[in-house]
């Protein structure tokens, strides 16, 4: 399910997360009457947040993946063999 998925990735989208409800917290603390304004930011980030995290985790298999490299196969309109040329 994680093929080709490495954790840094992920780690890096809650990391910046957290800073940032972190610092949004801090605001609250210190002018409390922002309240009203930093609760749709919160929910905000915890939206960009969640949308990442599932955008990592969609599921992917060997399958789905390009094997080889496309510019060595035929092309449109030419003959897959050498013989029929």
């Amino acid at each position: 399910m994680f093929y080709g998925r490495r954790l840094r990735q992920l780690f890096v989208v809650w990391g910046v997360s957290l800073l940032l409800l972190l610092g949004l917290y801090r605001i609250e603390v210190i002018i409390p009457a922002l309240h009203d304004m930093v609760v749709p930011l919160y929910w905000i980030v915890f939206g960009i947040t969640a949308f990442m995290t599932l955008r990592w985790l969609r599921a992917r298999s060997v399958a789905d993946r390009r094997g080889g490299d496309r510019r060595k196969g035929p092309r449109r309109g030419e003959p897959s063999t050498s013989e029929e040329k």
